[in-house]
């Protein structure tokens, strides 16, 4: 049986092959969608799921952080690490805990005193059961919280407009991109629940991949002889060494638990 061959035919299969693509049917399912709509699917599954896992690099202005955060609704646990000390976090309800180096608790220009000294050194390495009352614990948590970190933290600020694909994790993702770029990017699941698995705030700001959504993970209680209060010991100072009293900021200005 012989195939009909109109002018065009031929000129539709010689465009295709001139373009280096292959004709293919119009994008179906999310692709088809707006650049608005996927990223407001995306913002919606993020808040509906009940644990994810946070990993990158966030930079602010001049300061890096690396994190590496599991979370859930009541509670979470990882690591941030920046320039000057390794944090470890743990929140379980309302109880926050936090372990560090002598460096968490120094005061950065290295004029803390004998007291801050002291304290440094008898809080090093043990889990430091912060109060609710400290000014540290609202920005410290903030890393902790789960609405905070993957609903409040993406933030695409212009335009938006679809930017092709990319796989994130071996996931097949739809770009989204804001100002071209300048204003965020954000990597949406192709197929299933259409999460968020990559965020780029702006160019130069990092890059945070979210993964492993829904998988439920343990929050442990330190041993008694692991915890100190440090209260007691600082009385009542921020434990970085840091003034306090300055009002607390959601993830999107400064990162909580820093300037």
């Amino acid at each position: 049986m012989r195939l009909p061959q109109t002018k065009t035919t031929i000129a539709l299969l010689t465009a295709c092959v001139l373009a280096g693509t292959a004709c293919s049917k119009a994008e179906t399912g999310l692709g088809s969608e707006s650049a608005d709509a996927i990223t407001g699917k995306a913002k919606a599954a993020a808040a509906g799921t009940g644990a994810v896992h946070v990993q990158g690099v966030w930079k602010i202005q001049t300061q890096q952080f690396r994190i590496d955060l599991r979370l859930k609704r009541d509670g979470g646990v990882g690591t941030v690490v920046t320039a000057d000390s390794t944090i470890e976090l743990l929140r379980i309800g309302q109880d926050l805990y936090v372990r560090g180096d002598a460096r968490l608790y120094q005061g950065r220009d290295g004029r803390g005193g004998a007291d801050v000294e002291q304290s440094a050194q008898a809080l090093r390495d043990k889990f430091v059961k912060v109060p609710a009352s400290d000014p540290s614990y609202a920005r410290l948590s903030g890393f902790t919280r789960m609405q905070d970190m993957i609903t409040d933290l993406i933030r695409l600020n212009g335009k938006l407009k679809k930017d092709g694909r990319e796989k994130v994790r071996g996931v097949e993702t739809l770009k989204v991109v804001a100002d071209r770029g300048r204003g965020g990017e954000l990597r949406v699941a192709l197929t299933g629940t259409p999460y968020p698995l990559k965020y780029i705030p702006s160019p130069s700001g990092g890059a945070l991949e979210l993964f492993e959504y829904d998988q439920d993970f343990p929050l442990v209680l330190p041993h008694a002889d692991e915890v100190l209060d440090y209260g007691t010991l600082t009385d009542g100072k921020d434990p970085s060494g840091k003034p306090t009293g300055k009002p607390t900021e959601k993830p999107g200005g400064p990162v909580p638990g820093t300037d």
